[in-house]
């Protein structure tokens, strides 16, 4: 049987039920299959994760039993990228939170597709790979802002990885100058490429690097993954030393 994860915003503490709503029991019970008194997981960042019964009198709760020391590598890293179609979205909000963000934010930029996103949905798809990628973390998917806004209120601690086809650096380069870095936020351009403004907009930033992903022109979701994959490495190696 696969392991059965829900999310739970509630603090979790040992024996004290905690309530799941309507979508979550459906889940349980309607597609997993599990029973009164069947085991699943529950956690969040705060409590962590937690091997919990399925329990229903009245109310439905899940009763926590014990908690699951595991250890999780918990980066801060942000994804920013273009608008893309929203087939594409999709799985790049997928892939990113079954790798591991706190923040995903869709901008607009000169080049950009033109579309209406559904937060609520994207919401939806990061819980879900988040529970079936067994991480701890949910990330943050926030409204639609334009590149220029994003910049204005960019706090310079974070530090921009500008991923840019114009440039030779490659992440491996990275490793020589950030290693010591806290907080990340990766930026991906459209379709079209980055334009002169914007170019011009980031190079005005204390903490940008530019590196390329490689001599192929890799479309927004799969440059994600690639980007994501290859900064979560490199801090995971680093902070294993």
């Amino acid at each position: 049987m696969p392991k059965v994860r829900i999310y739970t915003d509630s603090k979790i503490i040992k024996n004290v039920g905690v309530n799941i709503d309507k979508s979550q029991y459906h889940y349980l019970i309607n597609v997993m299959r599990k029973k009164n008194g069947d085991k699943i997981f529950i956690f969040n960042e705060d409590s962590g994760e937690w091997e919990a019964k399925l329990y229903s009198e009245k109310f439905v709760k899940v009763i926590p039993l014990n908690k699951i020391e595991k250890k999780e590598c918990n980066l801060d890293i942000w994804i920013c990228f273009s608008l893309i179609k929203p087939r594409n979205l999709n799985f790049l909000v997928e892939k990113v939170s079954e790798l591991g963000v706190r923040r995903i934010l869709p901008i607009t930029t000169e080049h950009s597709f033109k579309a209406r996103i559904n937060v609520t949905r994207l919401k939806r798809i990061a819980l879900e790979a988040v529970e079936q990628s067994e991480g701890l973390i949910i990330p943050d998917v926030e409204n639609v802002l334009s590149f220029d806004h994003v910049l204005s209120k960019w706090d310079s601690s974070r530090t921009i990885i500008f991923c840019d086809e114009d440039t030779d650096n490659s992440f491996l380069e990275l490793r020589k100058i950030s290693l010591k870095k806290e907080k990340y936020a990766i930026f991906l351009g459209p379709v079209g490429g980055w334009s002169s403004n914007e170019r011009k907009l980031i190079s005005n930033q204390k903490n940008c690097l530019s590196v390329s992903l490689g001599n192929r022109l890799l479309k927004a979701d799969t440059a994600a993954i690639s980007a994501l994959s290859s900064l979560r490495l490199l801090k995971e190696k680093d902070m294993n030393v």
